[in-house]
């Protein structure tokens, strides 16, 4: 045995060189690709410049969803200031159908998004294109977007003067996208629709600040190359940053592709990267706190010298599509970027299934037997190990899904996300204590060997399936994995609790990253489907822990009897004391809408809604108010004195004996609403069978048609389109039962009628008319 623990000691050794061979050869800088020459103009960069454009943008101007008429003013504005600094600038409008495709949403929904890109080209001495984008456009009617994304517009807007004042050699263009908060439509549009082989590489902005977010991934990953010369020149700086590595592993499968603008760049094989700002979001992010208070003239100073340096210095070969590694693996430490690309982890998982199945087979040939003993046994522990992860894994959810219920809430941990992750991670701790001190106390197995071998079977079969799925997807298994063949030769605890590691922390790579509340929001919605992932995670730790147990010269059914009662008592304390946490704090205020909603049936009234219960603060200020509060104490209605609605609309509907219905609305607008929304509901299949052009139906995808589309029961179809509007709508409808008509117009409230100023929440204004037909 002393023997194959050397042997085995040496490959890992050898795999470790090998891996150390690998990445310092990686973040090696390429010869020939930073310039040695000062950089011009970095002094030039003006700070108060850039802010003063982030003003205007988003308070001279504010919210600026897309096709809004504030978007276009801020579209005008854009073309003046890249005018003004010479730069050719040229407009390329786009109306493109968008399909959302959201699992917390389950419904059939088709958009239309209108809005545009401004195009800004400054020619140098050769062909060769650095493109610098950035979004112009906030999320809604009341988002003034002054970090999201001004930051990046007045960045970039102070950027093309500073480079408009100077002789190049190389050609710059810089596009501010429209309708990035609708899924990346402008970006999107932008690449299928130009001609994108002079490029070199693309730098996005999105959202400005320190520490500094290097987001390197969409379906694909930002070329190794030009990653290592950027970090370069950020440490040269001296600039606190983060990679994303996270979303490099887990975004290429959303819908959207990834985060930002630079993601279509990387569907084309363009080299791009994104900037913006590290760190999960705070209660401003998409709210009406995203002002210009939130912006600072330092960091902004910061990343204008920044990018003056990066469009200066960093080259790649050639332009045009490329091709690269894309699936290798980045790893962040501290300052330092370590970078192990897809050959290498090719070879590592290689050597890695061929080492498991040595050490499996070399563990079969020994003189000891794995299959004596009491059937009892193989029962107990075959259902008994599953289940208890299952149960353990849901039990660490306990405490918030109880706490849901009394209080009300969708979600409780909004404020304070960290302190429930921490809280979570002891839960788990705790139940697999009790969890392991009651499989020891059942008739098991006495031959450990066999739990080592179930856990080491089902994590090399995971590892398998997800390396020729997407090898970078199988290195935490893997690693895992190895951590399992040296808990054979060393049994010990550590080796079961240090194998999920990569798995711990992608974890906490999204607790710091802007789509952890999404991520969360997810795990909440689907809690047995989560439960059910996590508790299969759990299988291999408890195999590898009852093998350790068994192995070890500890007396652990002793420790484990000890530990049992505090495990549960402290399990209780944290199930009964989540309630005690605060949902939301200034940080992460609640936030409620507050909407002026005009109806054809009970004239105007004043709602305010939120996804959980209202404070009693704001409910008690309105109750001499005639408020009429909803049993779930999540909505109210007030009344407010009658007054003209800013919009008419008329609803016409004929049958013309075989279930075709001809619907017509005429909408008369005494000023320009944001969104229309109809959506079309019954019990039984219904069929647009002509449409004018409030969905263009020329540019509706194949696979998608206008349909209801069955869920729980009922059909329904979903239509929304953002300006310009039409005065009128015809279409011609196939159904087979009756169908209800909802209309919903979004306007935005520029003088809300009731200011709710209450610590702790954040009002959203809107206008709304609604009205519901049968036919």
């Amino acid at each position: 045995m002393r023997k194959n623990r050397h042997g085995f000691l040496l490959l890992v050794i050898i795999l470790f060189v090998f891996c150390s061979l690998t990445i310092k050869e990686s973040i090696t800088p390429q010869a020939g690709h930073v310039a040695s020459t000062p950089v011009r103009g970095v002094a030039e960069f003006s700070a108060d410049k850039a802010y003063e454009h982030i003003r205007h943008l988003s308070e001279n101007i504010g919210p600026r969803p897309a096709g809004s008429k504030n978007e276009q003013k801020a579209a005008q504005y854009l073309y003046y200031i890249l005018e003004q600094n010479g730069w050719k600038v040229r407009e390329q409008p786009f109306s493109k159908i968008v399909v959302p495709n959201n699992p917390l949403k389950p419904e059939h929904k088709i958009q239309v998004i209108n809005s545009r890109n401004i195009i800004a080209e400054l020619p140098g001495k050769r062909p060769e294109t650095i493109l610098l984008g950035a979004h112009y456009d906030s999320v809604d009617v009341s988002a003034p977007g002054a970090i999201d994304n001004a930051s990046g517009v007045g960045v970039l807007l102070e950027i093309a003067r500073v480079l408009g004042k100077q002789e190049h050699e190389k050609s710059y263009q810089i596009v501010f996208f429209g309708a990035e908060e609708s899924g990346l439509v402008g970006s999107s549009y932008y690449t299928a629709q130009s001609d994108l082989s002079a490029i070199q590489w693309m730098l996005n902005l999105d959202m400005v600040g320190i520490p500094l977010e290097i987001d390197i991934a969409g379906k694909t990953s930002t070329p190794p190359e030009l990653v290592q010369q950027v970090i370069r020149i950020v440490r040269q700086e001296q600039i606190p940053f983060h990679v994303s590595r996270d979303f490099a592993v887990m975004t290429r499968e959303g819908s959207q592709g990834g985060s930002s603008d630079f993601s279509p760049f990387l569907d084309q094989s363009i080299p791009a990267l994104g900037l913006g700002i590290a760190g999960p979001a705070d209660g401003s992010y998409h709210r009406p706190e995203d002002r210009i208070e939130k912006v600072t003239l330092q960091s902004l100073e910061t990343m204008g010298q920044l990018i003056s340096k990066l469009v200066e210095q960093v080259a790649v070969t050639g332009s045009g599509q490329k091709s690269w590694d894309t699936y290798y693996m980045p790893f962040q430490l501290g300052s330092y970027l370590f970078i192990i690309p897809t050959l290498g982890l090719r070879i590592l998982f290689v050597l890695g299934v061929f080492l498991t199945i040595f050490t499996i087979v070399h563990s079969l040939r020994a003189k000891e037997s794995l299959f004596t003993g009491d059937v009892k046994g193989y029962l107990f522990m075959g259902i008994g190990i599953p289940l208890a992860a299952v149960l353990v894994s849901l039990m660490s959810g306990t405490g918030e899904w109880l706490w849901q219920l009394i209080k009300g809430r969708m979600f409780i941990w909004q404020a304070y996300p960290e302190v429930f992750l921490v809280l979570r991670i002891i839960l788990v701790v705790c139940s697999m204590l009790i969890a392991l001190r009651i499989l020891c106390s059942l008739p098991r197995l006495k031959e450990g060997k066999l739990y080592w071998l179930v856990g080491t079977v089902l994590l090399l079969l995971l590892t398998i399936v997800l390396g020729l799925y997407r090898i970078d997807l199988a290195f935490p298994f893997l690693f895992w994995l190895i951590c399992f063949n040296l808990l054979l030769y060393f049994p010990s605890i550590i080796w079961v609790l240090i194998g999920p590691y990569f798995i711990y922390r992608t974890h906490w790579e999204l607790l710091n990253s802007q789509q952890w509340s999404s991520f969360y929001e997810t795990i909440h919605v689907y809690p047995l489907l989560f439960s059910l992932l996590y508790g299969m995670l759990l299988i291999p730790v408890l195999f590898g822990a009852m093998f350790a147990i068994g192995q070890g010269n500890r007396p652990w059914d002793k420790v484990l009897q000890r530990l049992s009662l505090p495990a549960l008592v402290c399990c209780m304390s944290i199930i009964l004391g989540a309630g005690l946490i605060p949902s939301y704090n200034k940080v992460h205020p609640q936030p409620i809408r507050v909407q002026t909603i005009w109806t054809a049936a009970e004239g105007v009234k004043l709602g305010i809604s939120s996804s959980d219960t209202l404070p009693p603060n704001l409910i008690k200020g309105l109750d001499s108010k005639g408020l009429r509060l909803g049993e779930d104490r999540k909505n109210l209605e007030l009344p407010i004195p009658d007054e003209k609605a800013p919009l008419q609309a008329e609803v016409s509907v004929s049958d013309t004996g075989e279930r075709i219905l001809n619907f017509k609305l005429a909408m008369k607008y005494s000023r320009d609403p944001y969104s229309v929304r109809i959506k079309l509901e019954s019990h039984k299949p219904f069929t647009i069978l002509e449409m004018d052009d409030f969905v263009p139906v020329a540019k509706l995808p194949r696979k998608i048609s206008l349909e209801g589309k069955e869920h729980k029961g009922a059909y329904s179809l979903i239509l929304e389109r953002t300006p310009p509007h039409l005065g009128a709508i015809q279409w011609k409808i196939g159904a087979t039962g009756i169908v209800r008509c909802s209309v919903e117009i979004l306007l935005a409230d520029p003088s809300p009628r009731y200011l709710i100023e209450i610590p702790q929440v954040s009002p959203n204004y809107e206008e709304v008319y609604l009205d519901v037909f049968e036919f």
